[in-house]
């Protein structure tokens, strides 16, 4: 029952806007839809504390009047959603109201913080602090996924069908078999599933409360909503804070945004107001986030959320449900499986109805009846056309390929992942650290009257810095080195460099870092940077000069500091120099001053409030014209994404009076700029024109702004600098959220099974999703960046690629990509991202370079040719010895093959070979090749053909020796002879299907030899160039051997041992097959018949029109949307409406050093 005096009013105390912010939380953290006035008695019932809604209806209506005015239905779903009311907070709004309004919320006193009382019933109101985790799949769980394969389930049809027969042997055979494929993928798929225990890993263990007047350290799950919390630089962030206190407190949001820039926090709302609209945030000012870092500064907060309703952590329930669905590979060859399976069931049916009716293929001098000789024959059909190999062959190819690329530093998680990079059109990748290096560096300096270039990358402090001018680039690197020595004894770039590292507070330092390398873990030394990303890349500039932070501040003291803020865009400190210091790189600009203002931040702001400005050493007045010149500068190194900072001083005789903001940051002596960027990988550039070289597309999906986006872009050659149509494939992702907040509403309301919509509503909802659906595909198709992109943002890119028919591959290192990671058919995780990321993706790169997916790229193409090599040649067997059988008995003649020899050809004979097939080398050209067509068959015409015409010769030459041996060893060519006894017949069929058996094996060797290509001629790759397929001959050929002769084991197989003649034949035929199929091939080549496509290139030289995209046929691929509109993809989190439908194009930054461009 509700509490009296604490029962709420809708029209009063609940606002209509309140409960659609409800609406939005409940929806994104449970994926249901709820009425308004569903949604009011859940709020309701929160709020006024009743820990559990009733699960009868009358009660309900009891415990709450007004329920009666429900339908059964509605309170149903009131009912139903009663767990998810204790678990959701429905508080909206509580990064933007009023601290006052807050502390009432949570009943909170600031002076002494939360009771034992007060928590404990938060406790139970919320829960504990820690995000829902779903069980490891057990291993005896993945052994049992191994045989929902179709071929698995003949092979165990025809293992039970063979056992009531009596034939243990072939029986066994197979069981030994599918257990050893089970077992051997099972393994290598164990340990999948560990995002959401990543996750729940990034919480830090410990954290700093204060509960009844008093600070404590407690377990982080314990913390509760209305905690205070205090955190200082070092500290994780173990849940989500509206801030009440900051010091120049900065976080590090890079696990759930992406990008490496860390982020100033501030007590006001996080929305700033530009000229008029409300600039969107990835994430709020005044609000830090569980699973995040403080990298500078101190602060004090209120927790808001916890667990599973932190940002994190409708991340995770977003983990817990996408899905990718089924690998290319493993739809392909369950489609294959099937088609044979029910192709060998039809004739095994025909010929066993056949042979009762008729009575030809019986064996007179069997005992058995006719219908049990001719099910032995009907099994038998069944055995020799399934592949038995092919599983194992498929499950060590995709290991061997794992195996591979882990030595290339691509760590593969699951198997079928292997294949499906080779099927990869499009790589959807993360800017930072993927593309870029994720370290903001230094890379140009100025001084008034002087540029410089700074060279180096990341953290180490190996690097030059020259000036440039028109003769620089044509310098040698003795010359630039010679430059740089110059700069450094001159001291011209001191002033500048010792004023950025005294007014920052960022480290770097060389330390021991544990790193985990093929499953050990060492200690290596690296630089590890500490504090502001971009004050960071300052230290580093200073040190490539000389200039050691400890050098400095033993001769300049800090006495006193005004930290950034977003109003000012300035920070400010003032230093005392030491008594001991006669001279100092600011002596002469300063006139030897005891006491120096220095000011650092935005160029435009620094330059407002600069008078003066140092050229060439000396102190000059700094006019308009100076300072239009100085912008002028700025706007260009903008242009070119990189952030500036600008830095100036301001001397003292003695220690002012007032050290504030309004002092020091005034009269300034302007000093120069730095100009910082993350910058992008060295090899990026050459993979991502070899992966347009292989047809595969290159999309950017970032949080940054747009015009950093795009410069970016163009620098590493995802866009063409010199392309003036570069807008429009460049775009700001605020109108496509929109869209896809839209489908996600949609699919809801369709995929509704309680609500019974009407024929015509349905039909309207459907073109709805699917109109909306077209939009979204509309910009995708031509847009090769999105700038500003949230999550979620992902996971609709994502999916319009694939309803396009795309096979899609996403990167990325952050918790932010996680969701899109398991979404795509492909995802893969750097290797110094996020857990989360690695957990959730499907491959993670070792050495986190982009240049090897394409390596992964070009190993998946091989992997897959290889497998349709091995499948081609497993099938030309199998289809002949279908054949064989079938013809024979046809002929009235018994079977040349029984169960148990087609379980030994196809396992050794064929099973060997095919080995080796799938650890062939690539073929040449094979990344000039277009990527393979998610519907395009295992086996095309090239394949197809050849098993034909390899079916047709070795059917015909397995008859020919069949029929020879009858005649040689029975004397008649049906094996039936009145002047033999029964075991000289017996014996006689047995040396005839003996010398088959050599045949098969023998010619199959050898062609194993020739189907290393399907077009290629062995000689031209070498006949000897792959030494697994030696090692195979020699083990097949002998294992043979030893079965035909051994007296104990040729029993069981049912084999003789040949002479003279009969060898002769057997010899003689072995190379015809071979010779047949080089011929065959020699034809393909000069015809050019089953040549695959070129591939199309995928760069930036495509027309703007196409968005630069392959030519992919939608229909085709079957345009997804259609097969399903409902269930086809994972739903997405429902997100709150951003504004009109219409995509803003507009770049706009938070540095005021950058170019701000208006909307187009």
């Amino acid at each position: 029952m509700a509490k009296e005096g604490k029962e709420y009013n809708m029209a009063s105390q609940t606002p209509r806007s309140g409960l659609n912010a409800s609406l939005r939380r409940i929806s994104q953290t449970t994926g249901k839809t709820l009425s308004t006035k569903n949604l009011f008695f859940a709020v309701q019932e929160w709020a006024t504390g009743v820990d559990n809604i009733p699960e009868d209806a009358q009660a309900l209506v009891a415990s709450l009047p007004q329920a009666k005015s429900l339908t059964k239905k509605e309170l149903k779903e009131v009912v139903e959603i009663k767990k998810d009311v204790k678990k959701v907070n429905f508080v909206d709004d509580l990064a933007e109201i009023p601290i006052e309004e807050l502390q009432k919320r949570f009943e909170l006193n600031f002076k002494s913080g939360l009771t034992s009382h007060q928590v404990e019933q938060n406790k139970l109101k919320y829960g504990l602090n820690k995000l829902d985790s779903e069980p490891p799949v057990p291993f005896w769980r993945l052994f049992l996924e191994q045989f929902e394969d179709i071929l698995v389930i003949m092979l165990i049809g025809a293992c039970i069908v063979s056992m009531a027969l009596g034939q243990y042997a072939a029986g066994t055979t197979i069981v030994v078999i599918v257990m050893f494929n089970a077992i051997l993928g099972a393994v290598q798929e164990h340990g999948a599933g560990a995002a959401l225990d990543a996750l729940a890993a990034l919480q830090t263990a410990s954290a700093r409360v204060f509960r009844d007047g008093e600070t404590v350290e407690i377990d982080s799950t314990h913390i509760v909503p209305g905690d205070i919390v205090m955190m200082g630089t070092g500290d994780g962030v173990t849940a989500d804070v509206r801030l009440i206190e900051v010091q120049d407190l900065e976080s590090n949001e890079a696990s759930l945004t992406g990008e490496s820039e860390a982020v100033r926090k501030v007590v006001e709302p996080a929305k700033e107001v530009k000229g008029g609209e409300e600039e969107e945030k990835l994430t709020l000012g005044n609000v830090i986030y569980m699973g995040t870092e403080i990298t500078q500064g101190k602060g004090k907060g209120v927790v808001i959320h916890t667990g599973m309703q932190t940002k994190m952590g409708l991340l995770a329930e977003r983990l817990k449900t996408v899905d990718a669905g089924a690998s290319p590979l493993k739809m392909k060859l369950g489609n294959l499986g099937m088609r044979l399976g029910l192709a060998s069931l039809s004739v095994s049916i025909l010929i066993f109805v056949v042979g009762v009716s008729t009575g030809r293929g019986a064996d007179p001098q069997s005992s058995d009846p006719l219908w049990l000789q001719m099910l032995l024959v009907a099994v038998s059909l069944t055995v020799a056309a399934v592949p038995e190999g092919l599983p194992v062959c498929v499950t060590l190819c995709l290991a061997n390929g794992m195996d591979n690329m882990t030595k290339k530093q691509a760590l593969v998680r699951k198997l079928a992942s292997v294949e499906t990079l080779g099927s990869t059109t499009i790589i959807c990748t993360d800017k930072t650290g993927t593309l870029t290096c994720g370290k903001m560096t230094t890379v140009q300096l100025w001084r008034p009257g002087q540029m410089y270039k700074v060279t180096g990358q990341g953290y180490n402090p190996e690097g030059n810095i020259y000036p440039v001018n028109t003769f620089t680039d044509s310098k040698t690197s003795q010359d630039k080195a010679a430059m740089f020595q110059k700069v450094k004894e001159s001291g011209e770039l001191q002033p500048v460099l010792t004023a950025f590292l005294l007014c920052s507070d960022a480290a770097v330092d060389y330390e021991d870092v544990t790193i985990h390398e093929n499953g050990v873990e060492k200690t290596i030394k690296q630089w590890v940077g500490k504090g502001n990303a971009t004050e960071r890349a300052l230290v580093v500039a200073a040190r490539k000069l000389g200039i050691e932070r400890k050098d400095v501040e033993s001769i300049f003291k800090e006495v006193a500091q005004n930290p950034f803020s977003s109003k000012r865009k300035m920070m400010s400190v003032l230093v005392q120099v030491s008594n001991d210091a006669k001279e100092t790189c600011f002596s002469k600009i300063t006139n030897n001053s005891k006491f120096v203002g220095i000011a650092k931040g935005a160029p435009n702001r620094i330059l407002a409030r600069a008078t003066r400005m140092v050229v060439d050493g000396k102190v000059v007045n700094m006019g308009e014209d100076d300072k239009k010149k100085a912008l002028k500068v700025v706007n260009h190194l903008s242009s070119k994404a990189l952030r500036v900072l600008a830095v100036g001083v301001k001397p003292y005789t003695s220690k002012p009076n007032d050290t504030n903001d309004e002092n020091l940051e005034k009269d300034i002596i302007f000093l120069g700029l730095n100009a910082a960027i993350d910058p992008e990988r060295p090899e990026v550039t050459v993979a991502i024109s070899k992966a347009a070289n292989a047809g595969v597309l290159t999309v950017m999906i970032t949080g940054d702004y747009l015009a950093t986006a795009k410069a970016i872009a163009e620098n590493i050659g995802l866009l063409d600098k010199n392309d003036p149509g570069n807008d429009e494939r460049v775009m700001d992702c605020k109108g496509l959220r929109q869209l896809g907040a839209d489908i996600t509403s949609t699919k809801k309301i369709l995929g509704d099974k309680e609500a019974k919509l009407s024929d015509a509503k349905r039909h309207e909802e459907e073109m709805k999703l699917k109109s909306l659906q077209k939009q979204v595909d509309d910009i995708t198709v031509k847009t090769r960046v999105y700038a500003r992109a949230e999550p979620f943002d992902k996971i609709t890119i994502v999916e319009s690629y694939q309803r396009q028919g795309h096979v899609a591959c996403m990167t990325g290192d952050g918790v932010n990509d996680a969701a899109a990671l398991q979404g795509a058919n492909i995802g893969v995780a750097m290797g110094s991202g996020t857990d989360v990321a690695k957990g959730a993706a499907d491959m993670v790169l070792l050495d986190d370079s982009f240049a090897t997916i394409v390596e992964a790229i070009q190993e998946g193409r091989k992997i897959y040719a290889n497998i349709t090599k091995f499948v081609f040649f497993l099938l030309s067997t199998n289809v002949a010895e279908v054949f064989v059988i079938l013809i024979a008995m046809l002929m009235g003649l018994q079977s040349p093959l029984v169960p148990i020899q087609i379980l030994w050809l196809n396992l050794c004979t064929d099973g060997a070979p095919a080995v080796a097939l799938a650890l062939e080398r690539a073929e040449p050209g094979i990344m000039d090749e277009g990527p393979r067509s998610l519907t395009e068959p295992i086996l095309e015409k090239i394949q197809l053909t050849g098993i034909t015409i390899q079916t047709f010769v070795e059917t015909a030459l397995c008859l020919v020796t069949y029929i020879v041996g009858l005649i040689w060893n029975t004397g008649s060519w049906d094996g039936q002879n009145d002047d033999k006894s029964d075991n000289e017949l017996k014996d006689g069929i047995q040396r005839a299907q003996t010398m088959v058996i050599y045949l098969i094996v023998f010619l199959e060797l050898l062609r194993a030899y020739t189907s290393r290509a399907l077009r290629t001629s062995v000689f031209q790759m070498g006949v000897f160039s792959n030494k697994y397929m030696q090692y195979a001959v020699i083990v097949s050929i002998g294992a043979t051997l030893l079965v035909g002769n051994l007296p104990v084991i040729q029993e069981i197989f049912s084999m003789k041992p040949l002479r003279g003649r009969e060898w002769g034949l057997v010899i003689g035929l072995t190379p015809i097959c071979s010779i047949v199929d080089e011929l065959t091939k020699l034809v393909y080549r000069i015809t050019g018949y089953g040549e695959r496509p070129k591939a199309i290139n995928a760069g930036i030289g495509a027309p703007a029109g196409e968005g630069n995209f392959l030519k992919i046929d939608v229909k085709s691929h079957g345009n997804l949307a259609d097969q399903e509109l409902v269930n086809r993809s994972t739903p997405t989190a429902v997100v709150p409406d951003q504004g009109s439908q219409r995509i803003a194009r507009t770049g706009r930054s938070t540095e005021a050093g950058l170019i701000e461009s208006e909307e187009v």
